[in-house]
């Protein structure tokens, strides 16, 4: 129920920025933590929105600074990093509720606040990347990671395997959560905001969105044209894996003479990879999309859909099931370029007339 006093207004505006601070400090809420802003500019707008985040930047720039709250004074690295993508988040919040683009889609709204965040992290990698505070940091990181790893698999009184104990060592997780990090980050960016936004303004009451159509997702569809990014970002993506597997990825990435990172890959490997991964996730909502149209088209109950949710989950996180829905469900969406699954039901013929 929308508070219609000054003093209610704030106290709602206070309490879900309150919530979003509490989901992000607890480390599993990280996913989530955007939801209650979102609430509150689906609820209030962009204005009261803008109202929220600056309240949210205050109090978690308080908690790192302030040394009474257990803050320093002068930041480490990670510290700054950590601003820096709790910064990137709330500014592509706000480009998805501004009041200037309401007239525009809100996919390319969302595809808009990505590239942007992209683009930043540009300038940010190549600074990591020569800093040394930041490298000793992740080095005693992958160190600890490794320990426990190497612990959990062969146990204290066993010796690793010499295969195994390369996989584990620092320096290999190191660089492979680098390279699976540089080929992800802007698609995990982009689901995490799209879904921030999604559950946000579907949680806001129905009050505030009187006069405005909301979001129906078994209406989400995918024009023709979103094929052909689709189809060069994943050729260029199988050319990677064919070159690596061949044993010819320096040579490409010499040749090219791109932004490199410490795999050697040139830097349009990194924009293949994100481009491909945010195609393949559009298209597996549109999969999900034609789905739901099903249920409600034949008045399934909204359990089986939950039950369908949650079993689809659990099957992506499944070392041998997971790739087979990752593959299927996003062709099931691109198969609607042929297919004409989408069809509304007849009405029933009125006895009178």
């Amino acid at each position: 129920m929308l508070q219609r006093s000054a003093g209610g207004r704030f106290l709602e505006v206070f309490l879900f920025t309150l919530s979003s601070l509490v989901l992000y400090h607890i480390g599993i809420g990280v996913g989530v933590f955007l939801i209650p802003l979102q609430v509150v500019a689906s609820r209030r707008g962009e204005n009261t929105l803008l109202a929220a985040c600056g309240l949210f930047l205050l109090v978690f720039l308080a908690l790192r600074f302030l040394p009474f709250l257990g803050g320093q004074p002068q930041p480490d690295v990670l510290t700054i990093v950590e601003i820096l993508f709790v910064l990137s988040l709330l500014l592509g919040l706000v480009i998805v509720n501004l009041p200037l683009l309401a007239g525009q889609r809100t996919l390319f709204k969302l595809l808009g606040a990505t590239a942007i965040a992209g683009l930043a992290a540009i300038p940010l990698a190549v600074w990591l990347a020569g800093n040394a505070q930041f490298q000793a940091a992740m080095g005693t990181a992958f160190s600890e990671v490794s320990r426990m790893l190497t612990s959990l698999f062969t146990g204290k009184e066993t010796t690793a395997d010499p295969a195994l104990a390369a996989i584990l060592s620092p320096g290999a997780l190191m660089k492979m959560s680098s390279a699976y990090l540089s080929r992800s980050l802007l698609a995990f960016y982009f689901a995490l905001l799209s879904f921030s936004w999604w559950a946000g303004q579907t949680s806001a009451s129905r009050a505030a969105w009187a006069g405005r159509r909301r979001f129906h997702f078994a209406e989400f569809h995918l024009e023709g044209f979103w094929l052909w990014p689709l189809i060069a970002s994943w050729a260029l993506v199988l050319l990677d894996l064919f070159l690596h597997v061949q044993g010819f990825g320096r040579v490409a990435s010499a040749a090219t003479r791109g932004i490199t990172a410490d795999s050697g890959s040139p830097f349009w490997i990194y924009c293949a990879w994100n481009v491909g991964l945010v195609i393949l996730i559009l298209y597996g909502l549109q999969g999900l999309s034609i789905l739901r149209f099903l249920f409600e088209k034949h008045g399934l109950p909204r359990l089986l859909w939950l039950i369908l949710l949650v079993g689809l989950i659990a099957l992506a996180a499944s070392p041998k099931a997971g790739l087979l829905v990752i593959v299927a469900l996003p062709a099931f969406g691109v198969s609607e370029n042929w297919i004409r699954y989408r069809i509304a039901a007849q009405r029933e013929p009125n006895a009178s007339e």
